[in-house]
């Protein structure tokens, strides 16, 4: 190996070197940046977003730098490595095959280096603030002046912004956004938009619903204006946008590969941030609520509160069976208001110490909003929360829209009717899966050694009683050995044929007095104990399946404390196309829920 040669190798590995502590640099200099920033942005919630707004922009370079230079710096690894290579291999059959490996694999590198920057664009576009897609009607003040002007009177009476839009829906509870709105199959909506759920509307009294948007509307009010505006709109839509992208990129395997320690990245600094936001997300909430308070009163705030907490729950499951078929309405609530009448006063107590779903923030437990406006939970307290739904509470509704109450809900109701298709499109597909029936063996190899093992032992201790004389450790070892000879017989036995069969309808065995039905299956989860993986299959009617409560070497047994069906399966495996495949803890949680999710579909779709 000539002198040039030598001094070029050289310059490579230097280079590779320098081009490697540029994206060790980077990595350093964005932890660094972003851990200082997350760490001043509790001062206020200006220096909050100035920080992010920071850190969002210098972050994309850094992604950029770090997939490129590591990329540099590997190629030109390899290139130093060639040289080498053609100064001291021998250039033969086999030599010529590691020359061109090396060369292809500099190409693949610069391939995908090349790939990465049409990749990373999505790095750049992905920090842009995406639109709300609301289902609802936009309301403006020529169709509904008496809501436009009643929630001006609450914004004058408290000094509070008015919004530029109201949109009326079913899917959401109150919430205000400066996003962009886009209405689906509607218009686009820009300013601050006012969000009022028709669900509620009709649950709650004017007191309650004049504290929950004076609450909603504290948002567009002193620091919190910036931070609507500028700061959350950017923050949900950054998280969204890694979502979708970190989504997108498992289906390539190129975009792993490059984008993937970028990606991990960009998540790192959205982790570092996420305590902060939280912190002031509440401070915001709590700041809020002592408005919607001063709009109506505190007590009409907490009613609201403990309300909306205890109706969360079956509304959602009431709008989930109107969108699945499971129940038909017109005007959906009308329909909502007389299911609820007959579920008589509410347990407000049971969800007290959960959070109301929003869109935008994340709220403090209703126990502590209630605390923080030095309230206690006496018995009127309760006692008005926890009132039974009454038509006459409804009258304030239709009384705040005009003319368009009659018609609104209906019109939303219409406006779903492509989303039911989309929903019963979706329970279809998945109806068509696991229509096959598979087979779950248990593995013989274990049994095998128990029985090999148990028959030295009763051998072993014959031998010393026949030849040594050692009685007590004969006893021993027979006392060990027969038993374990003995389980090791029925496991072998056991896996000479399928230990349970997954069909479309149900799961059978021998080792099952009657088949599972999947419908009866809620959930299920494998926990893996000491290598044996145990299927934990949790039932209702699990009293009819007449299933052995007994734990000793049992296949499948019910546990009726849990509901539950418990399985243990050792090293299971099965056929696929002609072939034995091992399943691991995972691989069969996949496959015992793809047939649980079909068997669901098929008996949701019969009665869609």
């Amino acid at each position: 190996m000539n002198t040039e040669a030598e001094t070029l190798q050289m310059g490579f590995a230097i280079l590779a070197l320098f081009f490697a502590v540029i994206a060790f640099g980077s990595v350093v200099s964005a932890v660094t940046v972003c851990r200082a920033c997350a760490r001043t942005s509790r001062r206020s919630q200006d220096v909050l977003i100035q920080k992010f707004t920071l850190c969002r922009r210098l972050l994309p370079f850094m992604m950029v730098g770090e997939i490129l230079f590591c990329g540099l710096a590997t190629v030109a690894l390899v290139l130093s490595e060639i040289i080498w290579a053609m100064g001291h291999v021998e250039m033969n059959g086999g030599g010529m095959k590691l020359l061109f490996a090396m060369v292809i694999a500099v190409f693949a590198i610069l391939w995908m280096i090349i790939k990465s920057f049409f990749s990373v664009r999505k790095c750049f576009a992905l920090f842009k603030p995406e639109d709300s897609r609301v289902i609802g009607v936009n309301l403006p003040e020529v169709q509904a002046p008496e809501l436009w002007q009643w929630v001006r009177s609450l914004t004058s009476q408290a000094q509070l912004t008015p919004p530029d839009n109201i949109v009326v829906g079913f899917f959401d509870c109150f919430y205000v956004t400066a996003n962009p709105v886009q209405i689906e199959k509607g218009e686009r909506l820009t300013g601050n938009t006012l969000y009022l759920p028709l669900t509620y509307l009709s649950l709650l009294n004017e007191a309650e619903i004049a504290a929950v948007v004076g609450h909603e509307l504290g948002h567009f009010t002193g620091e919190d204006t910036q931070y609507s505006l500028r700061f959350a709109p950017l923050y949900a839509g950054m998280q969204n946008s890694l979502q979708q992208m970190a989504k997108n990129m498992q289906d390539a395997w190129i975009d792993r590969l490059v984008l993937s320690p970028a990606l991990n990245m960009a998540m790192w600094f959205l982790q570092t941030f996420h305590e902060t936001v939280n912190h002031w997300s509440r401070i915001r909430e709590l700041a809020a609520d002592k408005t919607g308070a001063s709009v109506s009163s505190s007590a009409a705030f907490a009613c609201a509160l403990l309300r909306i907490s205890a109706l969360s729950e079956p509304v959602e499951r009431y709008l989930e069976d109107v969108l699945r078929g499971r129940k038909n309405s017109d005007n959906w609530t009308d329909g909502l208001v007389l299911a609820l009448q007959k579920q008589g006063p509410l347990d407000v107590l049971a969800s007290i110490d959960s959070e109301i779903a929003h869109p935008m923030d994340s709220h403090p437990t209703t126990r502590a909003r209630i605390t923080a406006l030095n309230l206690s939970l006496d018995e009127e307290l309760l006692s008005r929360a926890s009132r039974a739904v009454a038509p006459e509470e409804n009258l304030f509704f239709p009384a705040l829209f005009g003319p368009v109450a009659s018609a609104l809900s209906c019109e939303i109701s219409q406006e779903i009717e492509p989303l039911r298709a989309e929903i019963r499109e979706e329970i279809e597909a998945e109806a068509t899966l696991a229509t096959e029936a598979k087979a779950i063996w248990s593995s013989s190899s274990m049994a095998w050694i128990m029985m090999i093992v148990g028959i030295v032992l009763i051998f072993g201790g014959g031998y010393l009683v026949l030849f040594q004389h050692f009685s007590a450790i004969c006893w021993l070892f027979t006392l060990v050995g027969l038993p374990l000879g003995m389980m090791g017989n029925v496991a072998l036995q056991r896996s000479r044929q399928p230990l349970f069969t997954l069909t479309p309808q149900s799961i059978t065995s021998l080792y099952l007095p009657q088949p599972l039905p999947l419908e009866y299956i809620e959930r299920y989860e494998v926990v893996v104990i000491s290598g044996a993986a145990m299927l934990h299959l949790y039932v209702r009617n699990g009293d009819r399946l007449n299933i052995t409560t007994k734990r000793c070497m049992q296949v499948f047994r019910y546990e009726p404390q849990e509901s539950r069906v418990v399985a243990v399966v050792s090293n299971p495996w099965c056929e696929e196309e002609g072939q034995k495949v091992k399943l691991d803890a995972v691989t069969m949680s996949q496959i015992v829920g793809q047939y649980i999710s079909s068997a669901h579909a098929r008996a949701e779709l019969s009665k869609f």
